[in-house]
């Protein structure tokens, strides 16, 4: 994970400070002390995607003969569902960035 406010790199052992509320996880970057957190919504997507992929594979192998091409299209929108949200997963938002300032 990269921090968004000092840029650097953050691996999970590095994160000593965590508070979690069912999916949304908020921790703070070890080097500059920036409050960050993860999106719930993409690992709520990422969960969905994986159920939908283990479902159609089922679907695959255990279901009747033709159900195969329904199991691959629910496995396919399973994938692509958890490979996208896992990619917005891993961009973490800044809680406590300072307001803009507007021009008047």
């Amino acid at each position: 994970m990269k921090c968004p406010r000092c840029e650097q790199m953050i691996r999970p052992a590095q994160v000593t400070e965590r508070e979690s509320r069912g999916l949304d996880v908020h921790f703070r970057c070890p080097h500059c002390q920036a409050r960050l957190g993860v999106n719930g919504r993409a690992t709520r997507a990422k969960l969905m995607g994986f159920v939908l992929l283990l479902s159609g594979s089922g679907v695959m192998l255990w279901g009747p003969a033709p159900a195969w091409i329904f199991g691959l299209m629910v496995c396919l929108a399973g994938g692509v569902l958890a490979f996208s949200a896992r990619r917005r997963e891993l961009r973490l938002q800044w809680l406590d960035k300072p307001a803009a300032k507007r021009k008047n």
